[in-house]
């Protein structure tokens, strides 16, 4: 049987929670979020929106407004990640892609957290 490439990256696939300084490269970011655009979805709707920050002041900063979220919440887990010093929502990852989608039929909009590592 003739080895299937992609099969074979999906079975390697890891989930990263340390990451290093290094910024991803524009190229590549672009051609992740290129990859990201074709990605099988709902009904063929096809109507998510990537945004990609990179700026570390703006990720302190939606970091820093997350954990006041988590320190006004019921959950005594939730405020104990909001009341940490050291806890970053996106691991401190250099890149951080937030995807969502429009409210469709009344239903609720989503919003997915990607962390990117070098992946080239």
């Amino acid at each position: 049987m003739k080895t299937n490439e992609v099969l074979e990256n999906i079975k390697a696939r890891r989930s990263v929670r340390a990451y290093t300084d290094q910024q991803i490269s524009y190229e590549n970011l672009q051609t992740i979020l290129e990859a990201a655009t074709y990605a099988p979805n709902g009904m063929h709707y096809e109507s998510w929106h990537f945004t990609a920050i990179q700026n570390t002041d703006k990720l302190t900063e939606l970091n820093n407004r997350i954990k006041g979220a988590f320190v006004k919440s019921d959950d005594q887990r939730m405020q104990e990640r909001g009341h940490n010093q050291s806890y970053c929502c996106y691991y401190h990852a250099p890149t951080l892609v937030i995807v969502s989608n429009e409210s469709i039929n009344g239903g609720l909009v989503w919003i997915v957290l990607v962390l990117l590592r070098i992946c080239f």
